[in-house]
């Protein structure tokens, strides 16, 4: 037996140990159902499932640049206009935003004006003589000068550069063109640099543990699931992000709100990938080598079987709508805990994980939609 297949096969069954305590602390209310919300039940594509083992892991994450460039106004100015909006392209030397300049404008006015008025001082001065006292005066008068010319250059050199351009070539990512004092510290524009990309993910606070910085992951496409890239976490946070949903454990939510921590995956190609493109994030067990069956194949766990013990239904959406579809089973695969459905489903059925809230008539969404 192959390393890989030993590990798959490891992974399967640690994988159905952990389906049966799930099952059992739903059982016992301990943990929230994934079917629905009382209103709503969540489904996933039958082609999504078939050859992968439902209780793997999954979170979300979007591909970003590996550098961002922010902006951030001078608080001493007001910002005339914002050149840029979100999701512009620019280049190094885009112009960005424009400080207001007409205060700049008005102190140099009368700068000039005060130092003309002391020059005309010191001329009168030098036309009264040579004594200490007048050329003590003239001397504070010069002193003057060189205050009010420091003062004319930083006020020319504001006008020199109102105008804020871009140092790196990317995408818009962020824009906020107020002069409220309580936005000073945030960023006018905020850039993301085209090139390499990143992968940055959430994780809650209750799975957190579960990853560690060095494990291979499978970046895998939310519109395509046989769409995969491989790569590595290379940080993960320490501090929590604040006032967040927990929205990373892709099967199961609590609805509740508590800490998530970011992570960040490195990617060993890129080839396909779009910045600002949403994508699911898994550990890597060796999943992706896994045997495809042909036919339909399920996790047994989607399989509700009757008292009778032979009529089987699923939880399907029909037109947006949960109904029971009956189902013929065929062989059982106890090393993956997966069975055959021989007639009742196409690749292309959507199908919720059954528990105690499903009713049928509930509307139905993709999982990929819950948070």
């Amino acid at each position: 037996m192959t390393k890989t297949k030993k590990l798959i096969i490891g992974v399967i069954a640690a994988a159905i140990i952990v389906a049966a305590l799930i099952l059992l602390l739903i059982y016992k209310g301990l943990l929230p159902s994934v079917g629905g919300d009382g209103t709503v039940a969540y489904v996933q594509k039958i082609s999504s499932l078939t050859g992968q083992s439902f209780t793997v892991d999954r979170y979300a994450g979007v591909i970003e640049s590996q550098k961002a460039q922010t902006y951030k106004k001078d608080t001493s100015r007001d910002i005339e206009e914002v050149y840029v909006k979100l999701g512009d392209t620019v280049v190094v030397g885009t112009p960005l935003f424009k400080y207001d300049v007409r205060t700049s404008e008005n102190n140099i006015a009368s700068i000039k004006l005060d130092i003309e008025a002391l020059n005309n001082e010191i001329s009168y001065l030098q036309s009264q003589g040579n004594s200490t006292e007048i050329q003590l005066q003239i001397s504070e008068r010069q002193l003057e000068i060189k205050q009010k010319q420091a003062d004319l250059t930083r006020y020319e050199q504001e006008i020199n550069n109102a105008e804020v351009k871009s140092e790196i070539a990317g995408i818009v990512k962020g824009v906020n063109a107020s002069n409220d004092d309580d936005t000073a510290d945030q960023a006018v524009v905020t850039i993301t640099e085209i090139g390499e990309f990143r992968v940055k993910g959430k994780v809650s606070e209750q799975s957190v543990s579960t990853i560690t910085q060095g494990m291979p992951v499978i970046v895998r496409s939310r519109v395509d699931e046989n769409q995969t890239w491989n790569g590595t976490i290379s940080k993960i946070d320490t501090e929590p992000a604040t006032n967040q949903e927990n929205e990373n454990n892709y099967y199961y939510s609590s609805g509740e709100r508590s800490s998530s921590y970011p992570f960040y995956v490195s990617l060993d190609a890129t080839v396909g990938l779009m910045l600002g493109q949403h994508v699911f994030i898994e550990p890597d067990y060796g999943q992706g080598d896994a045997v495809q069956k042909d036919g339909v194949w399920i996790d047994q766990s989607f399989v509700v079987t009757e008292d009778d013990g032979e009529t089987s239904y699923v939880w399907l959406s029909n037109n947006n709508r949960l109904t029971k579809r009956t189902v013929e089973l065929g062989e059982f695969d106890p090393d993956e805990f997966t069975v055959e459905i021989t007639s009742g489903l196409s690749l292309e059925d959507s199908i919720a994980w059954p528990d105690d809230t499903l009713k049928e008539g509930m509307k139905t969404k993709d999982i990929s939609e819950a948070e």
